[in-house]
């Protein structure tokens, strides 16, 4: 067969858009991390494994507490600040970074970490701690000037008098990039069950976070994609699709790894419910709620109560409680305020109306006089129809 010896045309390059991309955005999440230990005053070095502290071996230094489970209840004084402190003993270069678990702190309120090393040991210092929908976020002292020795005592305080919080514990961590990186991680895959909000969007992870994931997605992603239309203005061929193609397969890249997460929060939170819930009927399951201990109360409450629909005034620190407690006691007519924590207003309550507090400071009963008060001033004739710990059930006069 004859040919006239032209050479085969060479098959056009590969197109490079899709693996390019997950590479480019796998580099740029690298370059996000690394950018936010060095931020952090981060090591490479190896340090000191973690140490952590329990509800159990902390106290209430001022102030007063309880234990409830594994969690310290703590209420400041109404004219003095909380201290609730543990006594501790590792060296500071080793653990950098201090992490209170504390939960339900007021708006507005200021919190401080105090140390004492036997570098100093006369002296106490403080730090300020930023605070983030009710939780204490961690603290770095990697370079502090005064984080020497060895550590003798740790301690928080909050600044808001009669508010009750919360304490799980607090850990002691170095500032190592490893174990930065692991706390983050730990962050955003902490398992996040359903709450009030989740219909609305369900984010997923701890519910106070440094670095939230959706920041490195989106981060790592502008990058992956500056570096790719850089790289096509040298390489077109590479890259047949153009810049919009680049920008779809990065923005589905970024999409899968949060929707990933979300996956995963959702199969735990399948599995949390039907260990929960499973097999039981509807009193076992309303027990078995987040509310369990406010149902049976109440269920306690309305054996009290006359058979027919009455007047009840429902008093709670949190809004939470407030509205379950109204849901609950149905075909009761309920009150309660929706917004905000407030006593009764004078001339709101008459004889007849009933009372319900659950968790709530400030009602005061004097039973040898028959008379609730409130912080407010109101003052009433009263009958105490129920009494348990934090919750009572009052009949007014």
């Amino acid at each position: 067969m004859a040919t006239d010896g032209a050479k085969p045309s060479a098959p056009p390059p590969r197109d490079r858009t899709v693996t390019a991309s997950i590479a480019a955005f796998v580099i740029g999440t690298m370059l996000v991390l690394a950018a936010y230990v060095a931020a952090n005053s981060g090591s490479l070095r190896a340090s000191g494994e973690p140490k952590a502290w329990g509800a159990e071996k902390l106290s209430v230094a001022r102030g007063t507490g309880r234990l409830e489970g594994n969690v310290l209840v703590a209420r400041a004084p109404a004219n003095d600040v909380l201290i609730v402190s543990v006594p501790t003993d590792f060296r500071a270069r080793d653990l950098s970074a201090v992490a209170w678990e504390v939960v339900d702190v007021p708006a507005g309120a200021a919190v401080r970490l105090l140390f004492q090393s036997d570098y100093t040991p006369k002296r106490v210092h403080n730090r300020p701690l930023g605070v983030e929908d009710g939780r204490v976020l961690p603290a770095s002292l990697a370079g502090d000037a005064e984080w020497l020795g060895r550590i003798t005592g740790l301690a928080v305080t909050v600044s808001a008098p009669g508010a009750t919080i919360r304490v799980r514990g607090v850990t002691a961590k170095s500032q190592s990039a490893v174990q930065i990186v692991r706390d983050r991680s730990a962050e955003w895959f902490k398992f996040e069950s359903w709450t009030g909000t989740s219909i609305n969007a369900v984010n997923g992870g701890a519910a106070a976070q440094s670095l939230p994931l959706p920041v490195v997605v989106t981060v790592a992603a502008l990058i992956a994609l500056a570096a790719l239309v850089a790289i096509r203005h040298f390489a077109p061929a590479r890259f047949p699709r153009g810049s919009t193609s680049i920008a779809t397969v990065l923005f589905l890249i970024a999409w899968a790894v949060l929707d990933a997460r979300w996956t995963v929060n959702l199969a735990r939170q399948l599995a949390e419910t039907v260990d929960r819930y499973g097999g039981k009927d509807a009193t076992e399951r309303s027990r078995a709620a987040e509310d369990g201990d406010l149902v049976a109360f109440l269920d306690k409450a309305k054996a009290l109560l006359p058979a027919d629909p009455q007047r009840v005034v429902v008093l709670a620190q949190a809004h939470y409680f407030r509205g379950r407690a109204g849901w609950h006691l149905l075909p009761h007519r309920v009150l309660w305020e929706p917004a905000r924590d407030l006593p009764p207003q004078a001339g709101l309550l008459r004889a007849g109306d009933f009372v319900v507090v659950w968790q709530r400071p400030g009602a005061q009963f004097d039973l040898a006089s028959g008379r609730l008060r409130f912080e407010n001033g109101v003052d009433l004739p009263a009958k105490l129809l129920l009494s348990e710990r934090d919750a009572a059930v009052f009949a007014i006069l």
